[in-house]
């Protein structure tokens, strides 16, 4: 989901409902905006996801910062619907898990969360079950190690959604990983329906646009939209399922060769799955025309600029390939493009 800053119970200066909750995109993928829920779809969210993944809990471990809608959502409205105890993990990290013998628990998780639960694992084994949800950036290889390590006793969920949209579908966090083969298609939440054109090839990639009642209401307008173009490029494989296969604006043209550079990302973490690697499209150039950079870090692994290169054997080569010590990251986990493109310099790769 989109990283937010979240203002509750104020009204819109724009005329909007004073029960409103006002959330603010922070701009990573899009221009800085306000947009505003109201309770009832904070709490259909809650029971829809509660109910379909979660299940009953005794207490919630939540790293999300409820800034974000997704931390605001399970780390502030679940606990309180349910009258259960809440850990806000996300203020104090490194502190002491309190886990109880025979506890269900959910664990609210952003990929920074995964490596904490992996060390506090004897913790959570006083647990009698626990449920993890993810959203926000991709889940990180410690989720799929720890979901493979502490089955059955932890079940866990990725979440795909937006600030403007909140959750739209829902996946298992599969053991193997990404790596390791397809990780498995999107379902949509009941209350979400596709806008398709009907003209549309019945198979190849489509932006994907949904209708629901948990749109938000954008600053400037009086009600929520009819539909959202989400600026994820999908491929139907059901009525109600779908792949990513990345962004609209990650769609482009090199030297006239089409590259998803989703591919490009899905290929760098296969064949390097110990490093870590951003691929960013960069604005067309009169000249050059358009491209990508590829920005990595080996993570302390014997990992060089040729075995990036090697690892993008089937591609257009990128613009640019960028060594860095570490990925700077939003403190959601999503890859700073703004700290990202400071360290670019326009050079051939």
């Amino acid at each position: 989901m989109t990283e937010t800053t979240v203002t509750p119970t104020h009204a819109s200066r724009t005329g909007g409902r004073h029960d409103e909750i006002r959330f603010g995109t922070s701009g990573s993928t899009g221009e800085a905006r306000h947009w505003f829920r109201l309770p009832h779809q904070m709490e259909r969210e809650v029971e829809l996801i509660g109910t379909r993944l979660v299940g009953p809990v005794d207490r919630v471990l939540n790293y999300a910062p409820p800034q974000h809608l997704f931390g605001a959502l399970f780390g502030q409205w679940l606990p309180r619907i349910a009258g259960v105890p809440v850990h806000q993990a996300w203020a104090d990290p490194f502190a002491p898990l309190p886990v109880s013998p025979g506890e269900r628990v959910l664990a609210v998780c952003i990929p920074m969360a995964w490596d904490l639960l992996r060390r506090s694992l004897p913790v959570l084994e006083r647990a009698g079950s626990v449920v993890a949800l993810h959203s926000s950036a991709a889940a990180p290889p410690t989720a799929h190690e720890l979901v493979r390590r502490a089955a059955p006793l932890l079940r866990a969920h990725e979440i795909l959604g937006s600030t403007e949209t909140g959750g739209l579908a829902h996946r298992p966090l599969l053991p193997e990983g990404p790596e390791g083969g397809d990780a498995g298609p999107w379902q949509a939440l009941p209350d979400v329906s596709f806008v398709r054109d009907a003209g549309a090839p019945t198979r190849g990639p489509e932006e994907l646009v949904i209708r629901g009642p948990r749109l938000a209401r954008p600053e400037h307008g009086t009600r929520p939209p009819d539909r959202w173009a989400t600026g994820d490029l999908v491929e139907f494989t059901g009525p109600r399922a779908f792949r990513l296969v990345g962004r609209s604006s990650s769609l482009i043209k090199v030297n006239g060769v089409k590259v998803h550079l989703a591919r490009v990302d899905e290929q760098l973490k296969a064949c390097l799955p110990q490093t870590e690697c951003v691929v960013l499209p960069l604005p067309d150039d009169s000249l050059a025309g358009e491209g990508y950079v590829v920005f990595w870090s080996g993570r302390g692994h014997a990992v060089g600029i040729a075995d990036v290169r090697a690892a993008l054997r089937d591609f257009p080569s990128p613009s640019q390939i960028v060594e860095l010590a570490g990925i700077p990251r939003t403190p959601t986990g999503k890859p700073d493009r703004s700290a990202l493109f400071a360290e670019f310099a326009p050079t051939s790769a």
